[in-house]
């Protein structure tokens, strides 16, 4: 289940393999479900035995309305979704409980992953929670964070090159006792399960709002939130709840835009382009998934990109919200100017920007911080900081 389609194999292709649904939603019991997060969702969602499942509490984040930049842009409906709430701060949270879960319940004690960042705390994190074993694969130039936080779940670190993590991932989802966490991605080690997690971001707008909303953002590097987001809105659509779906956007850096670029080619496919380390870091690959740029196109959405004064500029203006972000979640604001000037976007409907992850584990403390930081070290010196505000 991990090496794709068995028979696309037997002509020497990869296969990706996509679970199918055996439940749809019921519109009648769609706001009255008990539980939060992803355990209201049990029922729609690929889960083998749900008293066994362990969701940490992931899932049902807030959303909030813009006090300032929704102002400052002319966007009077505009929203954020805070995943900074998850249990490990991301919205991998939702990806990884629904994977660990899987792996657990098919008889697995051990899982691998290879990320950046946050996939590694996250199945650090559900591995302890669930009493197993778990290897993270990071390259090197990780932050110091990150491998702390993994490591105060009892995780095995491996540090490599970044072209050599991937082999690394394929090397142990060989051996027979280990779950590899992989994508939802035409690779020689996929994953159908934990994108399904990814649905219940489409049922907590459409059930906060009452509707769907006329655009929602989503930080991109593969799309797979994207992407689940969009089947978590078929299921909407198809179950009457809404009437259309939303225009879905990818927001990426503009040296790391597969997706526009691929839109602006008129590809079916993917493209993939020259390697590009962005201040964005969790958004930097130079291929995103085929199916979340087919899911663009069917929602009528766009591809958008941001430079990287952009993005940071984006990140201040959250701070001025009151949000601290991961600079790759800013991407759904920095992009968000470029989003009001394409044709068929209407600003009077509401606009949900999806903030994937908080920023203190990403924080530079050398930066900003410390330029405010000043001595007082008697009550005239305090007086003379007062009266500097």
């Amino acid at each position: 289940m991990v090496h794709g389609c068995p028979e696309c194999a037997t002509r020497g292709k990869i296969g990706l393999l996509e679970l199918t649904r055996s439940s749809a939603l019921n519109p009648e019991d769609f706001s009255a479900r008990s539980g939060r997060g992803l355990d209201r969702w049990l029922d729609v969602l690929p889960v083998q035995d749900k008293d066994a499942f362990l969701s940490l509490g992931a899932g049902g984040t807030a959303l909030i309305p813009s006090r300032i930049i929704g102002k400052r842009l002319g966007i009077p409906h505009l929203y954020f979704k805070l995943e900074q709430q998850n249990p490990t701060a991301s919205f991998k949270d939702r990806f990884v409980a629904m994977s660990a879960n899987a792996a657990r319940s098919f008889g697995f004690r051990k899982i691998v992953v290879s990320s950046t960042g946050n996939l590694a705390v996250a199945v650090a994190a559900y591995a302890a929670a669930l009493e197993m074993e778990s290897m993270v694969i990071v390259p090197h130039g990780t932050p110091a964070g990150i491998l702390a936080e993994a490591s105060f779940y009892n995780a095995r670190i491996a540090v490599t090159d970044r072209e050599l993590r991937f082999s690394a991932l394929e090397t142990a989802a060989r051996r027979p006792d280990w779950f590899p966490i992989g994508l939802f991605l035409a690779k020689p080690v996929q994953n159908a399960f934990g994108v399904e997690g990814y649905r219940t971001f489409a049922y907590e707008v459409v059930e906060e709002l009452g509707e769907a909303p006329g655009a929602m953002l989503f930080p991109c590097a593969r799309g797979n939130g994207l992407y689940g987001g969009f089947k978590g809105f078929l299921d909407c659509r198809d179950a009457g709840l809404i009437k259309t779906l939303p225009r879905l956007v990818a927001a990426q850096p503009d040296k790391a835009n597969s997706i526009e670029v691929s839109l602006q080619r008129g590809s079916d496919i993917a493209v993939e382009l020259p390697p590009f380390q962005s201040v964005a870091k969790s958004t930097s690959e130079a291929v995103s998934s085929d199916d979340a740029l087919d899911a663009i196109r069917k929602s009528g959405g766009y591809g958008l990109s941001a430079s990287e004064e952009e993005i940071q500029d984006a990140v201040a203006s959250l701070a001025e919200e009151g949000l601290n972000v991961e600079t790759s979640s800013a991407l759904t604001v920095a992009c968000l100017p470029k989003l009001m000037k394409v044709e068929g976007f209407d600003r009077e409907r509401p606009v949900v920007c999806v903030l994937t992850a908080g920023g203190q584990r990403w924080m530079d403390p050398a930066k900003k911080a410390l330029s405010r930081i000043c001595e007082a070290a008697t009550i005239p010196d305090f007086e003379r900081l007062l009266d500097r505000i």
